[in-house]
């Protein structure tokens, strides 16, 4: 492999849009060079031991074609389809659980935390607290307008940098597990809630955090709203009434 790879306009391109960048590759370069690239970050990730120590048959397939990079971070080449209806897990995946009937209530924070902690370990990521954070309270919100219920059972407070689900900020803290007990529980148990959540993980967790949470702390943001009812205070919940008005017109 050529050791100036790296600094070829080809490749800065191509790795500025899996990271989420603004550029879209050109169509020539699915072929070779892509299938290159993705075989070097495959092997970078397997070399790592960033990934959770299971069998490979519990992974969830990663071809090399650029059609099947795209579907599983969840890019589209124009308009992006409304995050609570795209399906990112396989049929194998379902297959492997027992039949279930359509779940129903909201789930625990924590639980959730941790399977967004293992989904980053299965693509060679790790989320940072911020991350885990924002993602869950995107999917909180979004959630909430489509279906008018509670995706989980901990409400979001108004914490000084942002939204923060509080149990799993304590709890995540000082677990280190790989969460694929929480992971597995949530696919078998949950599959809708599963799907949705993974769906919510593809599109953001290669966004910084500062980024990605800059949206929900801007003015007018059900943060900002509770910010500026409670000047003196932190740790004040942000009220289901507040986030639902503010994600309904966006999804």
């Amino acid at each position: 492999m050529n050791t100036t790879l790296q600094q070829t306009d080809s490749y800065r391109e191509v790795m500025a849009w899996l990271r989420g960048g603004d550029t879209t590759p050109d169509e020539q370069m699915e072929g070779r060079f892509i299938d290159i690239v993705a075989q070097l970050v495959a092997e970078k990730l397997e070399n790592s031991g960033r990934r959770p120590r299971r069998n490979r048959a519990d992974l969830p397939p990663s071809p090399l074609s650029i059609k099947a990079i795209m579907r599983e971070i969840g890019a589209q080449n124009e308009y992006p389809e409304p995050i609570g209806q795209t399906v990112l897990v396989s049929d194998d995946e379902s297959a492997s659980c027992e039949p279930e009937t359509a779940s129903r209530g909201s789930l625990d924070s924590v639980h959730l935390g941790k399977a967004l902690r293992h989904m980053a370990l299965i693509e060679g990521l790790q989320l940072t607290m911020s991350q885990i954070q924002t993602i869950l309270y995107i999917a909180y919100g979004v959630w909430l307008a489509l279906h008018d219920e509670r995706l989980i059972e901990e409400h979001p407070q108004m914490w000084q940098y942002g939204p923060v689900f509080p149990r799993v900020y304590a709890k995540l803290k000082k677990d280190s597990s790989d969460g694929y007990d929480e992971y597995d529980s949530l696919r078998c148990n949950h599959p809708d809630k599963f799907r949705f959540l993974s769906n919510c993980f593809r599109r953001y967790a290669w966004t910084k955090a500062c980024i990605l949470t800059s949206p929900h702390i801007s003015q007018g943001s059900p943060w900002s709203q509770t910010r500026k009812d409670n000047p003196d205070k932190w740790g004040v919940r942000i009220e289901d009434d507040l986030i639902r008005e503010w994600f309904l017109p966006r999804v």
